[in-house]
């Protein structure tokens, strides 16, 4: 296997030159732009039959539509007041800047398909983030459900169309949910807006931000042990993609199962 991460980090800086535009830069911060989501994709283009360049571009565009999601949603609950009116139009339009590159790239590559298939997963993901922002959760297990599917539904999407492994669609899903579980445990210690926390509050009468960020870390604990079968579970030429994954999570090598051979 290649470098990948090395290449990731290529094709990061080549889609911070993509998205640079000084007046959003200016009023709004830059936007976030997650290495390891590069990383997941580069490897599942990696080995089609297809220009390198044409696989920069269809994941330059996969990752423009991660962006102008984020983007949108840097705009706080409504229960919150962490924006101002003008912030958040700035985000709206940021984010609809973003989906309008994306547009473009998809009509250079003349590729029909691909275009419903990420059209369809922008409308589910929307659909996803309307139920939180609705507070339409009824129950715990269903926020984490609904959470991981607006984290990793663009990318198995994707990667179901260009035929990837169900395995490795299955590890995608967990390790996106562990980062997510992270950033979410992050803006609760930071006294930041979480999903997550707001959930427990309303739920749980006399509960405090330990009890929230202890409910996180047993998904976290439950999550990775589920990532740990997985990728116990892969054959040993996947052996450079376990221990990658492996490392970027912090997770113990399993020495209680024999891997696969």
């Amino acid at each position: 296997m290649r470098n990948l991460s090395m290449e990731s980090t290529e094709l990061k800086f080549l889609i911070e030159n993509k998205i640079r535009h000084s007046y959003v830069e200016k009023y709004i911060n830059k936007p976030f732009i997650d290495q390891e989501k590069i990383f997941i994709l580069h490897y599942f283009y990696q080995d089609l039959q297809m220009s390198e360049t044409k696989k920069q571009q269809y994941i330059t565009t996969i990752m423009l539509v991660q962006i102008a999601l984020d983007t949108h949603e840097l705009i706080p609950s409504k229960d919150t007041d962490e924006m101002t009116e003008t912030e958040k139009q700035l985000s709206v339009l940021a984010g609809d800047y973003y989906s309008g590159l994306y547009y473009y790239l998809l009509s250079e590559l003349e590729d029909i398909d691909m275009i419903q298939i990420l059209a369809t997963a922008i409308k589910q993901i929307n659909e996803y983030k309307m139920k939180l922002y609705n507070e339409n959760i009824q129950s715990i297990d269903e926020l984490f459900t609904t959470i991981q599917q607006i984290e990793s539904l663009l990318f198995t999407q994707v990667a179901r169309f260009i035929k990837v492994e169900d395995t490795i669609i299955s590890i995608t899903k967990e390790w996106l949910m562990i980062n997510r579980l992270y950033q979410e445990k992050e803006n609760i210690q930071n006294q930041q807006f979480s999903y997550i926390d707001h959930f427990v509050q309303e739920q749980i009468s006399d509960t405090d931000k330990l009890t929230t960020i202890h409910i996180v870390d047993e998904e976290i604990h439950s999550r990775k042990q589920k990532l740990d079968e997985l990728l116990v579970h892969l054959p040993y030429h996947f052996i450079v993609l376990k221990n990658t994954i492996r490392d970027k999570v912090k997770l113990a090598y399993n020495t209680s199962v024999a891997e696969e051979g």
